[in-house]
């Protein structure tokens, strides 16, 4: 499947990295400033005061092998649930069958006077879509094998960065409480019988591998769904263009350090916010959240779908580091914006020409406005991209006005070297772990939910 577009967030993220480590430049010949002057080099000052302590805290707690480790795996599950030649259509009409052969069994009168009785139907059926006991096996070659078990399970072998080519688990349970939709059963010759289809409001995903001959709990992720409910109704409606996804996942490394990642997706008719979360061992590291306008319409399967996420237009980006550093900024086109913000992520290696380099460097510019700020800051410091050389060769970074002109100035030329270090350790250890984590767990969700027969 297509990641889902938490790289938005955590592309900025990786990008300007960097830009969140300043320092100052000394005078030799010293003139008294301005007020406005003094204000912008004490916010400077404050800034880097802040960045400091924070570059330093974050390099020492953030933990990325867990984050990876979980992304690597649900990444490679939702690319074989998508490319298997055969798993969906297996897996629905298995789901589908065992649930409608249960539901025509129990097919029951409508009660005088309830809600289907007002709609029309004389009869129903429930169709349960919870508690499957399932297993899905992949052979890594296109191949599935279903067969019972206690609860649906995927086994699939996955080559896992730290870890290698190993077999990991993903057991799946239900939170307990459903939501209810209601449509006409498709019986052959019969009318008037209502299809109630009973799906889960949260799952329960347990990661585990087998690491050094033994099964290892390797993260916990928890998703749960919010739809309308209509006054007066026990029905949801899948059209609903309005709803809430929420999710936590723990993440446990060898170090003993426990990550976990929140993330949330809240749509309000085609109005997105997409947000993470990442906190190590109770302390926030890092908040990302992103508002969005939905191109594809459509009611909630269709917008949680990675390819109506991943042509959203963004409008608005905030970052926060350690409660206390905010990058935020407006987007004027999201489509400019995204396809430079890729390009420039392809780019971040050095190349030996600016050429290729200038034209997304203007592109950025000219499509969002970004502010870097702190605590005890007075002002936000303007923020923008640049085109840097050193030894002939070229990348884009970011950059801060020069305190003594109207020049931008790249980050390589005002940063304290081991603050840059400090800075820099979470994102050359792994591109983007929180937004890998949260879309891969998000794709594999919405692959779940579609596989569910909940409009047949």
């Amino acid at each position: 499947m297509k990641r889902i577009k938490y790289y938005a967030l955590s592309a900025v993220l990786l990008l300007c990295g960097t830009g969140l480590t300043t320092s100052c430049s000394v005078d030799d010949n010293p003139v008294a400033p301005s007020p406005e002057e003094q204000e912008a080099i004490d916010n400077r000052n404050e800034l880097v005061r802040h960045i400091d302590s924070d570059a330093k805290t974050m390099a020492d707690m953030f933990d990325v092998e867990s984050l990876n480790v979980a992304a690597q795996a649900y990444e490679q599950l939702s690319a074989m649930m998508e490319g298997s030649k055969d798993f969906m259509t297996k897996m629905k009409s298995l789901l589908s069958t065992g649930s409608m052969r249960k539901a025509v069994a129990g097919i029951s009168p409508v009660t005088s006077g309830s809600e289907l009785a007002k709609m029309g139907y004389l009869m129903y059926i429930t169709v349960d879509n919870s508690g499957y006991g399932i297993q899905v096996v992949f052979d890594g070659k296109g191949n599935c094998r279903l067969s019972t078990a206690k609860n649906l399970e995927f086994i699939f072998p996955a080559d896992i960065k730290g870890i290698g080519y190993t077999l990991f688990k993903v057991i799946i349970k239900d939170g307990g409480e459903y939501y209810q939709t209601v449509s006409e059963a498709n019986i052959p010759n019969v009318k008037g019988v209502a299809c109630v289809n009973r799906f889960p409001r949260s799952l329960t995903m347990t990661l585990t591998g087998f690491i050094d001959n033994k099964e290892q709990t390797l993260s916990e992720t928890v998703i749960g769904l919010e739809l309308p409910l209509n006054e007066n109704s026990a029905f949801v409606s899948l059209d609903a263009k309005s709803f809430n996804i929420t999710g936590q996942q723990h993440s446990y490394s060898a170090s003993g350090k426990e990550s976990t990642l929140d993330f949330r997706l809240n749509s309000n008719n085609g109005n997105m916010t997409l947000g993470y979360g990442y906190a190590c061992d109770g302390t926030s590291i890092v908040d990302c959240v992103a508002l969005m306008r939905l191109k594809q319409q459509g009611g909630f399967i269709g917008q949680i779908s990675a390819d109506a996420l991943n042509v959203a237009d963004i409008k608005t980006v905030a970052i926060r580091i350690l409660n206390d550093l905010t990058l935020s900024g407006t987007i004027s086109d999201g489509d400019t914006f995204s396809q430079n913000f890729a390009s420039a992520i392809r780019n971040r290696q050095p190349v030996s020409s600016p050429d290729a380099l200038a034209g997304i460097v203007e592109s950025l510019n000219q499509s969002s406005d970004f502010q870097l700020s702190c605590r005890q800051m007075t002002k936000a410091e303007v923020m923008k991209f640049c085109v840097t050389e050193k030894d002939k060769q070229y990348i884009i970074e970011p950059a801060l006005k020069d305190l003594n002109s109207d020049k931008f100035i790249p980050i390589s030329e005002i940063v304290d070297a081991q603050t840059m270090e400090n800075f820099n350790k979470p994102f050359s250890m792994s591109f983007t772990p929180g937004g890998n984590a949260a879309g891969s767990a998000l794709n594999v969700y919405s692959a779940l939910i579609k596989m569910m027969p909940l409009n047949d």
